[in-house]
């Protein structure tokens, strides 16, 4: 059969089908290479997402990062934020998270925003230890963020509450100290003004001397 002979219409449609299933094995076969490559194929480095230290001290939104949080346990479930604002608002807490359900809050300082007090005003919030709020004797320590309680998490709680027990009792003690010694100087102070006072009165009160024999006042009459 010479080449100038046209194929029927069968033939036509045979030869479109091999050509077509031969794609088709070809495509299959690029594709699986195409994946074998991409699994032996080196990793890419993952970059490192930013955290609260990359962005030096800062939040997602530019936000400082530098807070500090107090867990408060054993309140009532249908405790309100208000209430506990009124509680603690001698330590004046910048944020109040309330989580009824489980009857416990969380205080937040800031510490960009008010630097210079934040010591004192944790401290202030943490004396609210074993007070009570309507019958209930509630819990206030230091905690640390990250949710969970796994051993790592609890170990790092634990050393940072001991850490700042230990500073909380040394700045009591100074508290104390400078406290007596401020009360001790005003004693002094008081106990020395007093007896200025009775020593000008008594040279006050002394009798005139005599002029002439007369007293002063009956010498006055004469002149």
């Amino acid at each position: 059969m010479s080449d100038s002979v046209k194929l029927t219409k069968k033939q036509l449609k045979a030869q479109q089908f091999r050509k077509t299933k031969e794609e088709k094995e070809a495509e299959s076969s690029k594709r699986t290479l195409e994946e074998e490559a991409a699994a032996n194929a080196p990793e890419p480095v993952k970059k490192k997402r930013k955290t609260r230290r990359g962005r030096k001290g800062k939040g997602r939104n530019g936000k400082g990062g530098n807070r500090f949080i107090i867990f408060v346990g054993s309140l009532p479930k249908d405790i309100t934020q208000t209430e506990l604002q009124g509680h603690f608002k001698t330590s004046s807490p910048d944020s109040i998270r309330v989580r009824g359900d489980k009857g416990i809050a969380f205080l937040e300082f800031d510490g960009d925003k008010d630097g210079k007090h934040i010591q004192s005003r944790m401290d202030t919030a943490l004396l609210q230890n074993k007070t009570e709020i309507r019958g209930k004797r509630i819990n206030v320590e230091l905690t640390v963020g990250g949710g969970g309680n796994s051993e790592n998490r609890l170990a790092k709680l634990k050393t940072k509450n001991e850490k700042f027990e230990q500073e909380y009792n040394s700045r009591m003690e100074k508290m104390i100290k400078d406290g007596a010694q401020k009360k001790r100087a005003a004693a002094a102070a008081a106990a020395n003004d007093g007896s200025n006072t009775t020593a000008d009165h008594s040279e006050g009160s002394k009798p005139r001397p005599a002029v002439g024999g007369m007293h002063p006042d009956r010498a006055k009459m004469f002149r």
